[in-house]
């Protein structure tokens, strides 16, 4: 279990404080996933499949919803931009056969925490590195055959060098595949923009990363809006903790009014602020 959280967050009000500032909220996240279910997961919104979907397994199929959209990538050299705990980017090497994973997130203390439970897993083919996804250091020209970025991009202020970077790393016929949470037109507000300053929240418009897309020498050729099932994985969260190993009852109160409050915002701004695409870009061959 992450000392952070059995160190400073056993209380309610360290749990909330956690929520309002980007980083800490990560690190909660990571911390609370591994009290709850004894394990790392993956820290992106759930795709419904059934019912009686676990988390994991609504997160899984967020994931596959994305790789549905590489071609085979058996052998091939792929990159996840943000890769967080990296346990996404696991999941990628061990369901898809690629020859080699290249996980990539700006935050030092993810690499470390993907690292170490990739070693724990035995895993070879895969490696981590700190680097900000507007500016790719330690990450060769044409380096990949796939590149894929989930529930990140909106976190970052300059997205057209991203995307720049993006097309850099690709080999020619690449392609790149994102999942994001986009601004619905004429939903912004001066609240709205306060709370998305704190939690480093920097939405785009659909249309905005349409013409970003085309100036970044990416050809964008599928596009799918999946907020509707995103919405209703959330609804199905009623069999996400009947396994939990979290010890204590006011310990659980907490953790679970936390997690209420944490859905409670993220279908909020999905049913009335944002929605949730995938894009599907191919590096054109010169």
């Amino acid at each position: 279990m992450g000392e952070t959280l059995v160190q400073t967050d056993r209380s309610l009000i360290g749990l909330l404080r956690a929520a309002l500032s980007l980083g800490d909220y990560h690190q909660i996240m990571n911390d609370l996933y591994e009290e709850i279910f004894g394990e790392h997961q993956m820290v992106h919104f759930p795709l419904y499949g059934s019912s009686a979907d676990t988390l994991l397994e609504g997160q899984t199929n967020l994931t596959d919803a994305c790789l549905d959209f590489f071609p085979d990538l058996t052998d091939k050299r792929v990159l996840e931009v943000g890769c967080g705990n990296g346990v996404q980017s696991m999941y990628v090497l061990t369901n898809r056969g690629p020859g080699h994973v290249t996980g990539m997130d700006l935050n030092p203390n993810n690499i470390e925490l993907a690292d170490r439970i990739a070693a724990t897993k035995g895993l070879s083919n895969i490696s981590f590195l700190a680097s900000d996804a507007q500016d790719m250091q330690g990450i060769p020209d044409a380096a990949f055959d796939a590149v894929l970025n989930v529930e990140s991009a909106f976190h970052y202020p300059d997205k057209p060098s991203f995307l720049n970077e993006v097309n850099r790393v690709l080999k020619p016929g690449g392609r790149f595949v994102m999942a994001d949470i986009l601004m619905k037109p004429n939903r912004r507000s001066s609240l709205l923009r306060m709370w998305e300053r704190r939690l480093s929240q920097n939405y785009w418009f659909a249309d905005s990363y349409r013409t970003a897309f085309a100036r970044a020498g990416l050809r964008i050729d599928a596009e799918r809006d999946i907020t509707d099932p995103v919405l209703q994985g959330f609804r199905s969260r009623a069999s996400w903790f009947q396994n939990h190993k979290i010890r204590g009852r006011v310990r659980r109160a907490h953790i679970m009014l936390f997690v209420r409050a944490q859905v409670f915002r993220h279908v909020y701004y999905l049913r009335r602020i944002c929605s949730y695409h995938i894009f599907s870009a191919v590096k054109p061959k010169k």
